[in-house]
C-alpha cells in the first residue's frame, strides 16, 4: 500500500470516527401509555429504530394513560438519572405547564407530539420558543382533515357499494378533549356537505369494550345507518363486532376508524371494515429525525416552531399497498436517513405517508 493511501485511509477513518462521536447524544421517549399499548407501542418502536440508524441513544419510560403518573414518572427519571440531551414527549391536558416548566428548568431542550393543549391553557403556556425557550417546536398532523378524510372515504365505500337514496350516520369519539373534537368537526362537516344525515353522535373514551356495547343500543334505535366513523380502530372494530353480533352483514356498513393498527388493517383486507386514517405513528421516528439535524447544525428549529404532515385512508382500494404493515412489519427497512434535510438543499421536511410504500414497491416517484 503506497503512502498515499495510507494517508487516505487514516483521514477517513479519523473523519468517519469524529462523525459518528458526534452522532452520538441521548434522547429520553416519554410514551404516554401503558407499555404493549398498540398504537403507542408502534410509535415507540418505530422511535427507537431511527435512533438505532442514526447512532442515538434513547431512553423510555411510561405515563400510563395518566398526566399525573407521565409528570411523577418523567420528575423521577430527571432526579435521579443522567440528564439526556434532548425528550420527545405528548403533553396532557391539565399537566402542560408543570411538565414545560420542568423541562425547561433542567435546560434540556424537547419536541411534542400532536396538539393536545387548548383553550386557557394554551394561552398559558404559549407557542415553543416563546415562554419555554427549550421548547423546539410540535410535530403534528392536522386532526380536522384526517376526521374529514375518514368521512369522505366512508361515504365512498357506502356509494361504491350500491347504496341509492339517502345516507344514515353514526359517529363514535374518543373522549371530551381537543383531539377527538377536531376529528368529530371534520367528519360533522364533510356529513353536512355531503347531505349526509349523522343521526347521533357518543363517546366512548377511546375503548373497544365501550364503542361495541353503545354501536348494540345505536343500532337498535337507528337500525337503516350505512355508515359509523370512528375516532379509532379500536372502537371502529368494537362497532364492527356489535354490527356482526346483530347479524347485520358488516359489508353493508361502512365502518372505519384511525391508527392504521395492524388488526383493523387486516380486516379491510377481509372486506369487514372499510378505512382507516393513519401515518402518525411514524410521529416520534420524525421528531428524532429532526433532532439529529439540530443537533448537527441544521437550522429549522431555530427558524419554525413546528413541523406538520398530513394523515392518509387506507380502505379496500389500496390496502394492497399497505398491508405490510399489519403483518409484523420490519421497520428497520425504512431508511430515515432518507428523510433527513442536513446535507439536502431542502428547508422543510417531506414525512408524507406515501413513503411508507416503498418498502414494498420501491423508490417512491412524486405524482
Amino acid at each position: 500500500m503506497t503512502l498515499l493511501k495510507v494517508s487516505l485511509l487514516f483521514i477517513f477513518l479519523t473523519f468517519s470516527s469524529v462523525s459518528f462521536a458526534k452522532s452520538s447524544f441521548s434522547v429520553l421517549f416519554v410514551n404516554p401509555s401503558l407499555a404493549g399499548e398498540p398504537f403507542w407501542g408502534k410509535v415507540q418502536q418505530i422511535t427507537e429504530e431511527a435512533c438505532k440508524q442514526l447512532g442515538v441513544n434513547i431512553d423510555v419510560i411510561y405515563g400510563d394513560g395518566n398526566r399525573h403518573i407521565q409528570i411523577a414518572e418523567l420528575k423521577k427519571y430527571l432526579d435521579y438519572r443522567a440528564s439526556p440531551d434532548y425528550v420527545i414527549l405528548m403533553l396532557y391536558p391539565g399537566g402542560a405547564e408543570q411538565t414545560l416548566t420542568m423541562l425547561n428548568n433542567y435546560g434540556i431542550k424537547f419536541i411534542t407530539l400532536e396538539q393536545t393543549i387548548t383553550g386557557m391553557e394554551k394561552d398559558e403556556i404559549g407557542i415553543p420558543k416563546q415562554r419555554f425557550e427549550h421548547w423546539l417546536g410540535e410535530v403534528y398532523f392536522d386532526n380536522y382533515q384526517a376526521g374529514f378524510d375518514l368521512a369522505k372515504a366512508l361515504h365512498e365505500s357506502v356509494l361504491s357499494g350500491g347504496h341509492k337514496g339517502p345516507v344514515n350516520g353514526l359517529a363514535i369519539n374518543g373522549h371530551y378533549g381537543s383531539e377527538s373534537d377536531k376529528r368529530n368537526q371534520g367528519a360533522a362537516d364533510y356529513f353536512k356537505n355531503a347531505d349526509i344525515k349523522l343521526q347521533q353522535t357518543v363517546h366512548a373514551s377511546w375503548s373497544k369494550e365501550q364503542a361495541y356495547t353503545k354501536t348494540k343500543r345505536l343500532f337498535k334505535r337507528y337500525p337503516d345507518t350505512q355508515l359509523i366513523w370512528s375516532a379509532s380502530d379500536l372502537m371502529a372494530m368494537g362497532a364492527q363486532t356489535a354490527i356482526r353480533q346483530l347479524k347485520k352483514d358488516e359489508r353493508q356498513v361502512a365502518i372505519g376508524g384511525f391508527d392504521w393498527l395492524s388488526d383493523s388493517l387486516s380486516l379491510i383486507k377481509k372486506g369487514q371494515l372499510s378505512a382507516s386514517v393513519g401515518g402518525h405513528f411514524m410521529m416520534g421516528g420524525w421528531a428524532l429525525v429532526s433532532i439529529f439535524d439540530f443537533h448537527h447544525g441544521n437550522q429549522y428549529w431555530l427558524q419554525n416552531s413546528q413541523i406538520t404532515f398530513e394523515l392518509s385512508a387506507i380502505t379496500r382500494e389500496n390496502i394492497d399497498e399497505y398491508i405490510w404493515i399489519s403483518n409484523n412489519p420490519d421497520w428497520s427497512k425504512l431508511d430515515y436517513k432518507h428523510f433527513s434535510i442536513l446535507d439536502k438543499s431542502a428547508k422543510r421536511y417531506d414525512f408524507s405517508p406515501k413513503y411508507l410504500r416503498q418498502i414494498n414497491q420501491g423508490p417512491v416517484v412524486d405524482e
